[in-house]
């Protein structure tokens, strides 16, 4: 007789998910199925709660994280709604994907360095006057910033405009899901550790000023140093706030 060995079973890491994120997986799904369109308004937070047999909090929560990337607006006393605007589907196929792809943040990092030196460029061939107006405001709230939030927010709309400045919906779209999504990250981080005064050297005034004057290549390797240098700093203050994070 013989005697046959069992092979080794395989087994891989069973991951745990938030209940967020669980619920972002069904509103994925709910809005993919096409049961609700563009413009439509999605189940009250009350019912989406009794459906999902779980507490509002964690639905509020999801629709905030939507709301964040675009997905979805609140209109108050009305209810939240699909976003109904040019690209709109694009957009939420993509920011779904990136919410739900559970990657890292090296991996948004890595996509901003692919993604962002070319919308420079292209921004710089083709940013109009009011684009260069938006940029130049928004990068001097940003040099202005005495706090953490305010200099977050000013320095991820400079990139949304960055995307806007190339006319192209679809580039314009990829890249505000991608800061979308980097700022949810970062606000989770201990991000107000961070000097503010940091921004002498991340070359946005350089990106700007390649951009104002219209010279793409310029562009391209600006925004590709201020990107590198922007990758060093967030992964250390990231790491900074894990070492530092108080024990339970």
């Amino acid at each position: 007789m013989t005697i046959r060995t069992p092979e080794p079973v395989d087994f891989s890491r069973i991951e745990r998910v938030s209940i967020k994120e669980q619920v972002l997986q069904q509103l994925k799904q709910y809005i993919i199925s096409g049961m609700v369109l563009p413009g439509e308004r999605l189940p009250s937070e009350r019912e989406l709660a009794e459906r999902l047999g779980i507490g509002r909090t964690s639905v509020r929560e999801a629709l905030k994280v939507l709301e964040a990337i675009g997905l979805v607006e609140s209109r108050i006393g009305d209810g939240t709604f699909i976003t109904a605007q040019i690209g709109a589907s694009i957009g939420r196929t993509i920011g779904l994907g990136l919410m739900t792809w559970g990657g890292t943040i090296v991996e948004i990092l890595e996509a901003r360095l692919m993604i962002e030196g070319e919308a420079a460029r292209v921004a710089a061939e083709r940013a109009t006057d009011e684009d260069l107006r938006a940029l130049l405001d928004v990068l001097e709230q940003m040099e202005r910033a005495d706090t953490f939030p305010n200099y977050l927010a000013a320095d991820m709309q400079f990139h949304r405009l960055v995307g806007q400045a190339t006319h192209n919906t679809i580039v314009a779209r990829i890249v505000a899901n991608q800061i979308d999504l980097l700022e949810e990250v970062l606000r989770e981080t201990h991000g107000d550790q961070l000097l503010t005064s940091a921004e002498d050297k991340a070359t946005h005034r350089a990106v700007y000023a390649a951009i104002e004057q219209h010279k793409s290549v310029a562009a391209m390797d600006a925004m590709r140093q201020h990107l590198q240098f922007s990758a060093e700093l967030w992964q250390a203050v990231i790491s900074l706030g894990t070492v530092t994070q108080p024990q339970a």
